[in-house]
């Protein structure tokens, strides 16, 4: 997906604050959920979400659409012979690991926009620079890896391999990214130190007292 958005050149907008382009992960449950065990066992939306329940003589789906913790009996043990408190423990389990893993993420994707700020105001179409370039394409990228898990609604229950592993991902670009604003800075300080020698060798020039006669 992110070689496609590359490729295409699409954005949903640019970052206010770094100027790079951003994309908006939008209602990702479907391509999240699809990874899941649920899923793969052929277990669909509604199976869960609005369970069967009888009205008079009829059989048909709850219109409520709510939260399958909401009505465990319903929507998760007539497929798991388990324990209704086991069974909120197992998705309370998944949920708050993946919730440790997603706070790290975040925090690794918000340093990186506070780091990459510094050069928010250089214009790449005027002055050309591949790093930076390169460096606003990973905030792009970190940030909607993140936000595809984030926008997805199960707290990573879903999916919880494919939530870590993009959660991984978008860390890996954060970091590999302000690993760029490094070198970047790098090069900012390289420049700054040869116009000051310059600036020495011209002074001398001036100061030079005058040959004698």
């Amino acid at each position: 997906m992110l070689d496609y958005y590359k490729e295409d050149g699409h954005k949903d907008w640019v970052h206010k604050e770094t100027g790079a382009s951003v994309l908006k992960a939008q209602h990702p449950e479907f391509e999240l959920y699809s990874q899941g065990i649920h899923a793969k066992s052929g277990v669909a939306c509604v199976d869960c979400h609005m369970p069967y329940q009888r009205v008079g003589a009829m059989k048909i789906t709850n219109h409520h659409v709510q939260s399958p913790l909401l009505n465990v009996s319903k929507s998760c043990q007539t497929c798991h012979n388990i324990p209704e408190n086991d069974l909120r423990a197992r998705v309370e389990g998944i949920q708050d690991k993946h919730m440790q893993l997603r706070n790290v993420a975040f925090d690794a994707v918000v340093d990186y926009i506070s780091d990459l700020k510094e050069f928010k105001d250089v214009d790449l179409a005027k002055t050309p620079n591949p790093k930076l370039s390169e460096a606003r394409e990973y905030q792009k990228q970190a940030q909607f890896l993140f936000d595809f898990v984030e926008a997805e609604n199960s707290t990573g229950f879903h999916a919880p391999q494919e939530a870590a592993r993009l959660l991984g991902l978008s860390i890996d670009k954060a970091r590999k990214g302000q690993k760029l604003v490094a070198e970047l800075r790098g090069q900012q300080t390289q420049s700054s130190d040869a116009k000051k020698e310059i600036k020495v060798e011209e002074n001398k020039v001036e100061t030079k007292p005058p040959a004698k006669k």
